[in-house]
């Protein structure tokens, strides 16, 4: 049971991580274009 339960957490993790990933990424890129605005 312990086995089939760590599967589907770790792909739901990994999923959960890039999502984030991809959402950090999209914020510093809009930081960097609202830097590039400022000047």
């Amino acid at each position: 049971m312990s086995k089939q339960c760590t599967k589907p957490r770790r792909k739901r993790d990994a999923e959960w991580f890039k999502d984030k990933v991809l959402l950090v990424q999209a914020q510093a890129n809009g930081q960097v274009l609202q830097e590039e605005e400022l000047e």
